[in-house]
């Protein structure tokens, strides 16, 4: 454990020495203003990213122990991440640790055959073997157990505190946001195409089945809040699949980070296996339900890789909407038009031009001036990830980060 505790120390007074070269300042009030509508500016973030084709001896984790591990891990991605692309990301000389919280979910397990395409790859296929097949099969689904173990919360704490005192703040945090999809989840049990299929043959099935998992989730965030166990999310924590929650609109991020109220929180929700189908259906079969979780949050983000430009009339339905995902798949321009600066257009540039061949610096600025060319007076953000690949070549995201930046220079002054 000394020699962890000693590569940790080197870690963090290395962390400080460049965190402190950002102006954190700035970047926190331009997510602030995009994220309370009242810029049109273009914060850029980077996440997702393949660690696994980053060879560079920097990320080789040398800690023994299994969480300290973990600890080293992130630290050594974020200092590697100021070094490369550091864009609009903010960077504070604090260690985060996280209440740990047992969730045994809701006693199903998945059954599935994963291929992936190389080892370490993020880029997983899945062939789901179903274990829903019908009404009879609902109740499978059963309510979680979840309790919070305070006692390993506090040791880990304590271990923190010692390890970092002098070099790092460490915070103790909750929860800080819950990926919301039911039928993300849903579909791992059902099958994707049978559970297209039964959209149209038996509509009352999948109606049932989605509220018995709506029904299980809001238990869920009845326990967590009976815990006392979520923490902010109104700082530089990614919400949903978009940017930071910096606002001025939630309670500002306490000290001690454990104990918020959802009120004072952002919750997300996303249906992308909906995505081709009508924004009716999308209503009667999801949206409806999500809402009963959505409404428990101060304010909301919605949507991931589905195009969402066609459903903006059944999004204005979420109570607190403040964000919307606009994928590389989603009509920019149309969601321009409806939206009228309502939201915030969380924009997902291609991940796939950081997977050609060749890279190609103006197919980069081309995407981006087009970008910036169709939301010109819209509040918005843009956010790099789900990058599968680089082709081994880790620099792409570095040059991405360069042009992008640049661009939105020379744009705005």
């Amino acid at each position: 454990m000394k020699e962890d505790y000693k590569v940790l120390r080197n870690l963090a007074t290395k962390k400080r020495e460049i965190v402190e070269m950002f102006n954190n300042d700035r970047n926190i009030r331009l997510w602030k203003d995009t994220n309370d509508l009242k810029s049109n500016l273009a914060p850029v973030q980077i996440y997702q990213v393949p660690w696994h084709e980053i060879n560079h001896e920097q990320l080789a984790l040398k800690c023994k122990n299994k969480y300290l591990r973990e600890i080293e891990d992130g630290i050594r991605k974020e200092i590697y991440t100021m070094q490369h692309f550091p864009c609009n990301m903010i960077f504070k000389n604090e260690i985060m640790c996280e209440a740990v919280v047992y969730d045994s979910d809701f006693g199903l397990k998945e059954r599935s055959k994963t291929i992936s395409p190389e080892k370490g790859s993020r880029a997983l296929a899945r062939q789901f073997k179903p274990s829903i097949r019908g009404p009879e099969d609902i109740k499978k689904l059963k309510q979680p157990e979840i309790y919070y173990d305070e006692k390993l919360t506090m040791r880990r704490f304590a271990v923190l505190k010692d390890i970092f005192d002098g070099r790092l703040e460490v915070r103790l945090t909750g929860k800080r946001g819950y990926w919301f999809t039911p039928w993300d989840n849903l579909v791992r049990y059902t099958g994707v195409e049978q559970m297209m299929i039964d959209l149209i043959e038996r509509p009352e099935y999948i109606e049932e089945l989605v509220n018995h998992f709506v029904q299980l989730s809001l238990f869920r965030l009845k326990t967590y809040n009976e815990l006392n166990v979520w923490g902010s999310n109104n700082n530089n924590v990614s919400v949903g699949s978009g940017g930071y929650g910096y606002t001025h609109d939630l309670k500002e991020e306490e000290r001690n980070n454990i104990g918020t109220s959802t009120k004072e929180m952002w919750g997300c929700g996303n249906a992308q296996v909906f995505s081709e189908v009508s924004e009716q259906m999308h209503w009667d079969f999801s949206l409806k339900y999500e809402i009963k979780w959505l409404e428990n949050f101060g304010l909301n983000y919605y949507g991931c890789c589905e195009q969402l430009h066609n459903k903006i009339g059944i999004l204005e339905k979420i109570p607190n909407l403040r964000k919307i995902s606009m994928s590389p798949w989603a009509d920019l321009k149309k969601a321009v038009e409806v939206i009228d600066n309502r939201y915030v257009l969380s924009i997902k540039p291609n991940p796939s031009y950081l997977a050609m061949d060749a890279f190609d610096d103006d197919v980069i600025k081309k995407e981006i001036n087009d970008i910036l060319d169709k939301s010109e007076n819209s509040s918005k953000e843009i956010i790099l990830k789900d990058i599968s690949t680089v082709k081994h070549q880790p620099e792409r995201i570095d040059r991405w980060a360069a042009i992008v930046m640049e661009e939105i220079k020379n744009r705005y002054n």
